[in-house]
């Protein structure tokens, strides 16, 4: 077996026992699949749009992943930067000319579906990218920051604090929310968490149970008995939930009564399989919505005292958004589904 396919191998079988008992091992085979993903990206194709910019190199981010969520694509684009700024290339995000979850069949080629939410992380538009002499393609494949695992290694972890505050620093100058869709997030902000001790709560069902390779989810009781008694220790009179699941938001109101918080967004009620990225709510700009809708919940879940999470997307997110602010952390590490 190639030794990076079994680099791989390892870090997604044994990376729970790796972390625990030889976390510098781990930390090396996570440089060594990192640099080996990084060459991947290297060799992304050279293209030549137009005379424009001729002193300049661009680096085109497209991502081949159609199913991934909001903060999915936002972790991928965090590392897609870091390795153009390495370069010393100039990023611009193309979620416009690739298929993506947030583009409707017919949008794609008419709409910059990174820029419902997002600026460009660089003063050039898509626009000038394909006008441009120097362009350097990105591969397309999701970077190691896609992985909730890898992230929650650097941010949390103290020897890996540089490459942390790495991360802030992007997160705060290249992967800044628009003003657009920054005024919603205030205000939801303003109506369900200003002034109060909150602990966020992750709850991730559906598609993610049982799916090979991903990290595998606390049951149900162990998440509430677990948010009760750090509710007490952490003194947080609150406790913000974010799921995708109905029922378990039914639960936990069962337990927490009013001092449960939430966002109004689409939940799912009766799953049966395929990915929660491909279902319809059966509303207009569904798509558009699905992905504000997840982007709020998780910026709600940074903006939260503590945080009690399992290993997912929406756990890396909100620890990247949150820049190391958060008071307790109880993170679940146990393993992934085989």
């Amino acid at each position: 077996m190639h030794v990076i396919q079994l680099i791989k191998k390892v870090i997604s079988i044994d990376g729970c026992f790796l972390r625990k008992y030889t976390p510098f091992l781990y930390h090396l085979f996570l440089k060594i699949n990192y640099f080996n993903r990084e060459d991947k990206m290297l060799r992304g194709e050279r293209k030549c749009f137009g005379d424009q910019n001729p002193d300049k190199t661009f680096f085109l981010i497209k991502m081949d992943n159609y199913g991934m969520g909001v903060l999915g694509y936002f972790n991928c684009v965090l590392g897609y930067i870091k390795y153009a700024q390495n370069k010393g290339f100039i990023p611009v995000v193309d979620m416009k000319n690739y298929p993506n979850t947030y583009l409707e069949k017919e949008e794609v080629g008419k709409i910059n579906s990174w820029e419902y939410y997002f600026d460009q992380p660089s003063e050039y538009a898509l626009d000038d990218v394909y006008k441009s002499k120097n362009v350097m393609m990105s591969s397309g494949i999701n970077t190691v920051e896609t992985s909730p695992t890898v992230l929650w290694f650097y941010f949390c972890r103290r020897r890996s604090k540089k490459r942390a505050q790495e991360y802030y620093r992007i997160i705060g100058n290249q992967l800044k929310i628009n003003q657009r869709t920054q005024s919603i997030l205030d205000d939801y902000y303003h109506r369900i968490l200003s002034g109060k001790r909150v602990i966020g709560v992750v709850k991730r069902g559906t598609d993610i149970i049982n799916c090979s390779g991903h990290a595998i989810q606390p049951e149900l009781s162990e998440l509430i008995d677990r948010t009760k008694k750090m509710q007490t220790a952490w003194n947080c009179e609150y406790v913000f939930l974010a799921t995708e699941e109905a029922s378990t938001v039914t639960a936990f109101q069962e337990i927490f009564g009013d001092k449960l918080l939430t966002n109004s967004c689409a939940r799912i009620s009766n799953y049966s399989k395929g990915t929660i990225g491909n279902i319809s709510f059966n509303r207009t700009n569904d798509k558009y919505l699905k992905g504000l809708e997840y982007l709020t919940t998780v910026y709600l879940l940074s903006q939260c005292t503590c945080l009690i999470a399992s290993l997912v997307g929406a756990t890396g997110g909100a620890l990247g958004l949150n820049g190391g602010k958060y008071e307790n952390m109880y993170i679940y590490d146990l393993g992934v589904y085989q």
